[in-house]
């Protein structure tokens, strides 16, 4: 007899993926969470950024608890974990608004209508600048979503041969502040990598600013390649 596989409207199948990322980054030591489901509700692929410290192994069972308390079926080998190295200067100091050393942020600005709030980041290498922009919902995990984003995209503009994409952007908090964390996919030509990039929120400035700070600390070395 043929197995049945019940596929689920796009809708159905986001809005779990949408539980499972929140459930999976309430879970001890994870900054932040990427998920993707196949139509038919199983694990596609779960990627979970590790703070300093974490236990890959103990934050994986943490992870299949989750998925089998929401009845996801999975294989555990698409639970993959992705730890974050804390740069050494944040144990001293808050980086500059310029520390990246291949790109440079030169103009961050929000622009707000109805529910929905554009970032447009504007960036420079050498005499080169290029700009780039992106709309989300204006809530604080859409304002971090549209900076990351857009400084993807003014990066690409920049940058010959670049390819990126948005796994996740997060303001988390851990050693009692609170931290801009980045996760990226990119690419040139046939190299592959998922990047990671982490900066403290400072108080006297916007978190977006964090956020687009931590996006080019995390693409920083792979441009410089």
């Amino acid at each position: 007899m043929a197995e049945t596989v019940t596929h689920f409207p796009t809708a159905d199948v986001h809005q779990i993926e949408l539980r499972l990322v929140g459930e999976l980054e309430r879970l001890p030591g994870v900054a932040a969470a990427s998920v993707w489901l196949d139509q038919d509700g199983r694990l596609r692929d779960a990627r979970v950024h590790l703070m300093p410290g974490a236990a890959p192994a103990i934050v994986i069972n943490g992870a299949s608890r989750v998925l089998h308390a929401l009845a996801v079926p999975f294989d555990p080998r698409a639970i993959r974990t992705c730890p974050i190295a804390l740069p050494d200067e944040l144990a001293t100091a808050m980086p500059g608004p310029n520390r990246s050393r291949f790109l440079l942020l030169q103009d961050l600005t929000l622009t707000r209508v109805g529910a929905h709030i554009t970032c447009r980041i504007q960036l420079a290498r050498d005499s080169t600048t290029a700009a780039g922009e992106a709309s989300e919902l204006d809530t604080s995990a859409g304002r971090a979503r549209a900076a990351a984003k857009a400084t993807l995209r003014a990066a690409e503009n920049v940058t010959e041969g670049l390819a990126l994409g948005l796994e996740a952007a997060v303001i988390t908090s851990m050693f009692g502040r609170n931290y801009a964390v980045v996760s990226v996919e990119a690419s040139v030509g046939r190299k592959v990598a998922t990047l990671s990039g982490i900066v403290p929120v400072d108080p006297a400035r916007a978190a977006e600013e964090a956020t687009c700070l931590a996006t080019l600390r995390a693409i920083d070395r792979w441009i410089g390649m």
